[in-house]
């Protein structure tokens, strides 16, 4: 396995999230020739940046359908920005930087609050939110010491508004929006939506690494922390992003929002043909809090229809996943806990306690990917996040199956809920050794 090399980050310098500048300029010259997947990739991304931005903005932004507001959705907005600041370092115009610029000043100064009373919003910010971070580290040296407007606290509901660094301002934003409200899915969910909310946080977090002295105010339900809403350092809230997404894995997370959770133990989520399963990736890579949708919580094998929600799930989860692996971290990667657990006692989503058995090898994302494409022969749809998986698991798998993922693989692979343009980010050509990425520490204390 390679050995990861920490590097020292320079003010100005992009932390990296899929990619760097540096990864960007090698991409592009491998374009240049006409390599293939780099030359479809970059003209994918090219034609997305050829996008307006032109959408409409709301002072106090609410979320009336998993499409809603269009602007932070990944197959439009959030992934328009996304390329532009992708597209900056590709062709070196810095009109790409430029509009990325004005697209985070418009969004800072016209998004006051994201609405708490539709749940849907912790959903589809955790989705978008990752890809408005990259955007901006994209362009972290173009608008370093560039003064902009934009909200002057970090507290949720505080509409002050003023002048100061751009970057400094936007960080502010995400603080007070986007990681306020997508906080609560991500402790409370071990669904998708959790999967989806912990990555947003994460990233949130890790681009306040340079913010030691601001608070992220993390919402719990109210059987978390006695209902108290957590107060994180940015360490803090990296730290805490990495171990939920962890406990959601192997099982020790409680899913606190839906009445059909597998969590109860009992009710028609359940089949009776066998032994109750709790939230978690199971040994035969099922997640029961996304299976339940078509099928039951404790199915040994997928039905061979199309899986959707297990693979938004396995996709935002990859995503952090790699943020993790770019900060020095195998953890989320690698994860398998080989260890069983009989009569693991948890407290329920209703206050009860209850007692299940947890079993060897849980929580494996390879194994998870491979009860999607090896088990139940299902087609892949999300492929730009099983490009980054690709990637991976084919130098460090430790399950049989993985050459069989990349006839799953869609080239170009496109944005939606989850990764955005993983075959620019991440694919190579056929004959290539794939490298580890640069590493960047994650924020400390």
């Amino acid at each position: 396995m390679p050995t990861l090399t920490m590097a020292t980050l320079q003010p100005g310098t992009s932390r990296g999230y899929l990619t760097t500048p540096q990864e960007l300029r090698t991409i592009a010259q491998k374009a240049a020739q006409n390599i293939e997947p780099y030359r479809s990739a970059v003209d994918e991304v090219l034609a997305w940046a050829a996008r307006d931005w032109d959408f409409s903005l709301d002072e106090h932004e609410g979320c009336d359908s998993s499409e809603n507001p269009a602007w932070i959705d990944r197959n439009r907005g959030a992934g328009i920005v996304y390329a532009k600041a992708l597209a900056y370092h590709l062709t070196n115009n810095a009109a790409y930087a430029e509009e990325t610029v004005e697209i985070l000043q418009r969004v800072m100064t016209s998004v006051m609050t994201i609405g708490l009373r539709q749940p849907q919003c912790q959903l589809n910010f955790g989705w978008g939110t990752p890809e408005f971070v990259a955007a901006a580290d994209l362009i972290e040296a173009y608008w370093l010491d560039r003064e902009c407007t934009g909200p002057l606290s970090t507290i949720y509901g505080d509409d002050q508004m003023g002048a100061g660094i751009c970057k400094r301002l936007f960080q502010n934003w995400l603080v007070k929006n986007p990681y306020y409200v997508t906080s609560y899915a991500a402790i409370s969910s071990q669904s998708n939506w959790g999967a989806a909310a912990t990555n947003a946080t994460a990233y949130v977090a890790d681009y306040l690494w340079d913010r030691p002295e601001v608070r992220l105010i993390h919402r719990v339900p109210q059987l978390v922390n006695e209902g108290a809403n957590f107060a994180f350092s940015p360490a803090e809230a990296y730290r805490f992003a990495r171990q939920l997404a962890l406990d959601r894995l192997n099982g020790y997370g409680v899913e606190y929002t839906s009445n059909s959770s597998c969590d109860y133990l009992a009710g028609e989520q359940q089949s009776g043909e066998l032994p109750a399963v709790k939230s978690q990736i199971t040994e035969n890579g099922i997640i029961p809090e996304d299976a339940r949708r078509e099928q039951f919580c404790n199915i040994a094998v997928y039905n061979g229809e199309y899986q959707n929600y297990p693979q938004i799930h396995l996709n935002n989860t990859i995503q952090q996943c790699e943020l993790l692996y770019r900060r020095g971290d195998r953890s989320c990667y690698d994860n398998v806990a080989v260890q069983a657990i009989s009569d693991y006692t948890f407290v329920g989503p209703d206050g009860l306690t209850r007692t299940t058995d947890l079993h060897a090898f849980r929580g494996s994302i390879e194994r998870a990917i491979n009860a999607i494409i090896i088990d139940a022969e299902t087609e892949w749809r999300h492929d730009a996040a099983l490009e980054v998986a690709y990637r991976y698991y084919l130098l460090n798998h430790r399950l049989e199956g993985v050459e069989r993922w990349f006839a799953e693989l869609t080239r170009p692979s496109g944005c939606s809920q989850g990764v955005c343009f993983g075959t620019l980010t991440h694919g190579f050509a056929v004959g290539e050794f794939p490298t580890p990425p640069p590493i960047t520490a994650p924020p400390s204390d």
